[in-house]
């Protein structure tokens, strides 16, 4: 994936420009409101892992906010992981609620955010990936929703829960995707016997006895890759 950091903290740049290079992905780095922008303008980026608190142009201390808004306006399709430094769920369901991703809480645990990458990395590769984000964003939504007035919660367990249910949606999603490995090589297979049967019919004879029968594989093969392909874009 190519991934955008966006933190007016150098070192904290540094850092995490070292550990997503080690993740094996394409990273670039802003300090600013305007040189994020910038980038973002200029380049397609698949996720961005945005500070909650820099000033934007205006001043607004909550740049990061203003950010995700014109990220989720004019780049819908770049998904976006909030980073702040007050583990606080009324700020994740904010950020939830203008189109982020998830939010990870500083100091940021290495695990938790290669976890967190590596979910935007496959949630991608669906085969209705937008759906699918969207999906996940709405549940996780709802949930962050349900914890969010439970003040006697301490913030502490609010977040061991929060993961623990994150986790049992990746299962769910988790059997789709096996679904879909399924339907991928099902037509992988359709496709083969299409070509090695289109082979066989102008290799024989109409009058051969075997023609019939290789026109029949065929129409039913490509009746099956039609009704394959409807699955998938549903």
């Amino acid at each position: 994936m190519r991934i955008l950091v966006v933190d007016d903290n150098k070192y904290i740049l540094e850092f995490l420009e070292g550990f997503i290079i080690r993740l094996d992905h394409h990273v670039d780095m802003a300090q600013s409101y305007r040189s994020a922008l910038s980038l973002l303008e200029k380049k397609e980026y698949d996720l961005v892992l945005l500070d909650k608190r820099f000033p934007d142009n205006a001043g607004n201390p909550e740049g990061g906010m203003t950010l995700l808004r014109d990220i989720k306006e004019h780049f819908p399709f770049t998904e976006v992981i909030i980073v702040t430094g007050y583990a606080n769920i009324n700020n994740a369901v904010e950020a939830m609620k203008l189109g982020a991703f998830d939010y990870i809480i500083k100091p940021i645990e290495i695990d938790d955010l290669s976890e967190k990458i590596e979910r935007v990395a496959e949630y991608k590769s669906f085969i209705s990936s937008n759906e699918t984000l969207h999906v996940f964003k709405t549940l996780h939504n709802n949930i962050l929703s349900l914890l969010q007035n439970k003040h006697d919660l301490p913030e502490g367990q609010a977040n061991k829960l929060l993961k623990k249910l994150g986790s049992k949606i990746d299962r769910v999603f988790g059997a789709q995707k096996e679904y879909e490995k399924i339907l991928k090589e099902q037509s992988e297979a359709l496709g083969n016997i299409e070509y090695h049967a289109e082979f066989l019919k102008n290799a024989i004879s109409e009058d051969s006895p075997y023609y019939t029968l290789i026109e029949k594989i065929l129409a039913e093969t490509k009746r099956r890759i039609w009704t394959k392909t409807d699955d998938q874009s549903n």
